[in-house]
């Protein structure tokens, strides 16, 4: 008996549901499996499962073990393909945690070719909150940048910078008075991200503040673009995230010269004891892919 085994093994039971099926699965016997889970439970010293003839139910001590072991039987075998696979041939789960307008109106868009180019490579995209702390479970944390997160346990990269600015639908704009000055925004009808009501206070270079107003708020970035596009009001996004749209002339850009602060987004992911090469992979993907086009 060794623990990788009857941890495996374990575990395949629990995805299976029962010891036939999971026997099944690993090509061997529901005696020899049954053998493996009593000497796991006898290592630990905890019962793991409740069995009868006719179910199988796990204990909450089998639960948490049955998370923690999902996810060291992931690394471990990942640590293995990334030691034994040429650099373009890594395989294995990739678990990325992104907020959710950088995930569905950014990341998205990218991971079509990056998984193309990188057949083997499984991805998870987890959507996180604004301000939430890197998860030692997801594998690269992106957000902005965390200030006052200093963690010996993270490497911190830099992905791309944004700077929000002003767009519109053509429909919106050719039914309004040209907009000349940043003042006339406040008289229009802005659509607005996030739970701060129909009313929100901006803070723009050159220490232009404006207080924007509109009939449309919603926490949901694609609802947000769908209703600019759709001619409803004047959004304030960064470029990366209305890529597609700009590129098809569905927005425009709204006095540009008009910006906000830049930031940059950054990359999370832990400090490990492997090269961690889907990761990598992954990062200089999205560096290459987010960079500004060359004039």
């Amino acid at each position: 008996m060794d623990w990788i085994t009857c941890t495996k093994s374990f575990v395949t039971v629990v995805d299976q549901g029962s010891l036939a099926q999971a026997a099944t699965q690993l090509n061997t016997s529901s005696s020899a499996l049954s053998k493996r889970l009593s000497w796991l439970e006898k290592q630990l010293g905890v019962q793991l499962l409740k069995r009868t003839t006719r179910s199988l139910t796990v204990t909450d001590a089998g639960e948490l073990f049955y998370q923690r072991s999902t996810r060291l039987l992931d690394d471990w075998h990942q640590m293995l393909a990334e030691t034994t696979s040429a650099y373009g041939e890594v395989s294995g789960v990739l678990r990325i945690g992104a907020p959710l307008a950088t995930g569905s109106r950014v990341l998205v868009h990218y991971l079509a070719e990056f998984m193309k180019r990188y057949p083997n490579i499984q991805v998870e995209l987890h959507t996180i909150t604004a301000g939430q702390l890197p998860d030692l479970n997801l594998d690269v944390f992106i957000t902005r940048e965390l200030t006052d997160f200093n963690s010996s346990s993270y490497i911190a990269t830099k992905l791309f910078n944004f700077q929000p600015c002003f767009y519109a639908a053509p429909s919106y704009l050719a039914s309004k008075p040209l907009i000349e000055t940043a003042e006339q925004l406040t008289q229009h009808n802005c659509l607005l991200f996030g739970v701060y009501g129909h009313e929100q206070v901006h803070m723009f270079e050159n220490d232009i503040q404006l207080r924007l107003r509109g009939n449309f708020t919603t926490q949901n970035p694609e609802a947000l673009v769908a209703a600019a596009v759709a001619g409803m009001g004047i959004i304030l996004t960064g470029e990366n995230t209305i890529k597609r749209e700009l590129g098809k002339g569905l927005l425009v850009p709204v006095l540009p010269e008009l910006k906000q602060a830049t930031g940059t987004a950054y990359a999370y992911y832990p400090k490990l004891d492997y090269n961690h090469v889907k990761t990598k992979l992954f990062i200089d993907f999205i560096k290459e892919k987010a960079k500004p086009p060359t004039t």
